[in-house]
């Protein structure tokens, strides 16, 4: 016997281990705390990062259906609208990193500060612990508040076409641009700065780009594993994963020639202070992290998924969406880890995966996991309230 369609998985599996992450990955934490500060508030960085673009990818992706409808996001809306959920809880959990910016930062310690003197002019209008805060304020209460817009949405269970359901496409049209805008200068402030020498215009839609593509890689993988179990692979189903199979493919091509177009304008300008970007992350054995993310990120994802076969089989999509996820996260270790290492080592970096990034990554996931999971089954209960009134509309905005 089956699950109803369209119903959340048994809870009491994902939350226990939710738990158990958390009680691991603060454990393994605390061991880190107490062996190496700079480390440890690296690695929660890296591990923040990571959550917290799934968070703001699932509401950026939420924001462009309702632009575009379409069926495409029936299977992965009610973890979409889950994981967007836990904004305010990523507000929360980056208070640890607003507490001790000088142990991440270069340009928080003033002392540094005092004797460089780019540094010191990034300071008198910028790159300065008081405006930071103040800008990151800022990020959190416009993604609050369209988090606020989309519950609200789902709470109105607006018909397709209806006046209602276009004036939230009128205000995701408005969030979406300001949403770009915020994770353009956030992505500026907590993670290109960590190399204030250095600057990219491209930068905002590298990370712009990562997100979208981490959400729907983990709400593709979730919603196959559904699919799976609960016997939910009809013909229609299997349409939708082909579209969202294919939605994949596209953004992770678009990361990827965003990710190249700013190696390339780098390489071909050969200025020393853009190219320490590109030596810090090749050398030292950190090409071979970089190979990884050419060779599993992109080649395989995306050639694997110009396969009819692959986009329409749930195992073989939920495979590859479940890489891209992890692949996500070494983005991150290698975004963050060499500018921090190099700034605590006085350039002596070297390439690790350590156990306090993989605990932290564990313990703040197991937090995230434990409030998403808990939230799944009101936005199941809403997004078959949507698909129903969709089906009697034609199911144009899906």
């Amino acid at each position: 016997m089956t699950a109803a369609p369209n119903q959340p998985p048994a809870a009491r599996s994902p939350l226990q281990f939710a738990v158990g992450a958390i009680v691991v990955g603060a454990i393994v934490g605390a061991i880190g705390w107490k062996q190496n500060h700079h480390q440890f508030f690296a690695s929660y960085l890296v591990a923040w990062l990571f959550w917290n673009g799934l968070a703001l990818g699932s509401m950026a992706l939420l924001l462009l259906h309702n632009l575009t409808g379409g069926k495409w996001m029936e299977p992965v809306r009610p973890y979409l609208r889950a994981a967007a959920g836990l904004i305010p809880v990523m507000a929360i959990l980056f208070i640890p990193i607003a507490l001790n910016l000088k142990q991440i930062y270069e340009w928080a310690d003033l002392e540094l500060v005092e004797h460089d003197p780019m540094l010191k002019y990034k300071a008198s209008f910028y790159l300065n612990e008081k405006f930071f805060l103040v800008r990151a304020a800022i990020y959190f209460t416009l993604w609050i508040l369209l988090v606020g817009l989309l519950s609200w949405q789902g709470r109105a269970n607006a018909a397709p076409d209806s006046p209602a359901y276009n004036r939230f496409r009128r205000f995701s049209g408005i969030g979406l641009g300001l949403h770009g805008l915020a994770v353009t200068f956030s992505s500026i402030d907590w993670m290109m700065s960590l190399e204030p020498h250095w600057f990219s215009a491209i930068y905002g839609v590298i990370i712009f780009a990562a997100q979208g593509v981490g959400a729907l890689a983990l709400s593709i993988a979730l919603a196959t594993r559904a699919a799976r179990k609960q016997g939910e692979l009809t013909k229609l189903r299997v349409h939708e994963f082909h579209d969202l199979g294919k939605l994949m493919s596209g953004l992770i091509m678009f990361w990827m020639y965003v990710q190249f177009s700013q190696l390339f304008i780098i390489w071909y300008g050969n200025l020393p202070e853009e190219v320490v970007w590109i030596q810090r992350r090749l050398a030292h054995g950190w090409l071979w992290v970089a190979v990884s993310l050419l060779v599993l990120h992109w080649i395989v994802p995306f050639f694997g998924l110009l396969s009819r076969d692959w986009k329409r089989n749930p195992a073989r999509l939920g495979f590859m969406a479940t890489l891209v996820v992890v692949m996500e996260w070494v983005m991150y270790v290698w975004f963050v880890e060499p500018a921090v290492q190099a700034h605590a080592h006085h350039g002596e970096y070297h390439p690790f995966f350590p156990w306090i990034d993989a605990g932290l990554t564990a313990a703040i996931g197991g937090i995230w996991w434990l409030i998403f999971t808990l939230r799944q089954p009101k936005t199941f209960a809403q997004s078959e309230a949507v698909a129903a009134k969709t089906k009697k509309k034609g199911g144009r905005h899906g």
